[in-house]
Formats: structure tokens, sequence, C-alpha cells
């Protein structure tokens, strides 16, 4: 008996760990993915031209992709789905207004902040002024540099209000791991340099 709760106790130690490699991995997969494809507008057509070997479930899984987001000084690399539904936030982080449009617009972008699972923007709270953060889309590349961070309650949105800049506000929950947390941690970046 003894021994089986020592197993189980170290699978839930473990559990954790292998989670958020398992997360990662398939992160890193849906990134290569979306910047292999090019244009998710030709899923259909790529489907058909499918080489053996390929995952047919990754073209279904970068449905609604509109970029990559990297932040280099928290090694974060994710895909940006449409939306911000518990399904989208599951499979990357979600923006939340689709209709805008990433260099345009005050873009916010939601992501989970949790213990063991939904890790996306775990560290967030990390950055400062001046630190990068980079778009990826299928039409060009966006360098944004952070210029603010600070808490609100869940119910001010006027945070993702446009101000007449391109900007990219980064929201997500506070204090990390609370259930139904009050509060959101909001991170603002202004666009500095857009490429094709």
């Amino acid at each position: 008996m003894g021994a089986i709760l020592l197993m189980a106790g170290i699978a839930i130690v473990l559990y954790p760990y292998f989670k958020g490699h398992q997360e990662l991995d398939q992160q890193a997969e849906l990134v290569a993915s979306f910047e292999q494809l090019g244009n998710t507008e030709r899923l259909e057509e790529l489907s058909s031209s499918l080489q053996p070997g390929d995952d047919p479930d990754v073209l279904e899984k970068l449905q609604g992709a509109r970029g990559v987001l990297r932040i280099p000084r928290i090694d974060l690399e994710i895909v940006i789905f449409e939306g911000s539904s518990l399904e989208t936030l599951s499979a990357g982080i979600g923006m939340i207004e689709p209709g805008k449009e990433i260099g345009a617009h005050n873009v916010g972008l939601a992501g989970h902040r949790a213990l063991t699972y939904g890790k996306q923007f775990n560290r967030v709270g990390e950055l400062e002024s001046g630190d990068v953060i980079e778009v990826k889309t299928q039409e060009k590349q966006l360098t944004f540099i952070v210029k603010d961070s600070f808490v609100v309650p869940k119910t001010r949105v006027d945070v993702l209000n446009d101000n007449g800049e391109p900007m990219l506000t980064l929201v997500t929950c506070t204090p990390a791991g609370k259930k139904n947390p009050p509060d959101r941690l909001i991170i603002t970046a202004e666009l500095q340099l857009e490429s094709p």
C-alpha cells in the first residue's frame, strides 16, 4: 500500500511538469506550422496537398490563427487566435476583438496565467518598460515596445479602447492561480517597427 501511495504522490508531483512540456511541444508545432503554411486562408487548398506523414489535424488546429507572438525576455512564442473563448485560450492566446488589425489598432490579447493549466502569460508580470514584443502575421512583422504595466479591476475594459496609436494590450488574470480573480494585469506596448 505504501508503494502505491508513493507512486501516486510522484505522479501528482510530476504531472504539471509533463503537462507543461506537452503544452510547449504543441505550441512549438503550431508556431512552426503557421509559419510554414503562410496564409491560413489557403487551408482548404493546403489540406488537399498534404504529404504522407503530415498531420491533417494541424490545419484544423490553425483555424482562426492570426499570427505568432514572441516575447524574447520571457522566452514566450505562441500562436494568436481569433476570440477569447475557453477553447481558444486552451490552444494559444486570444485576440479579444478579432475585427481589429494588428499594427493599426489597440489590439487586446488575452492569455491564461495559472499554476498548472494554461501558462501562456504566467511570466508577463516580469516585463518592464522597453522590453520587446514581436508579432508575425502572414502579411508583416511588427515590433512593439512595452510602455506600461498595471492592474485594473476585471470590469475595466476601457484599456482596450483605440487611442489613435497602434498598440498591443496584453490582458491576464491576477493574481495567478486564484479562482475567479477580480483583477487583470495589463501590459501595454506601442508599435515601433513594421516590415513586410
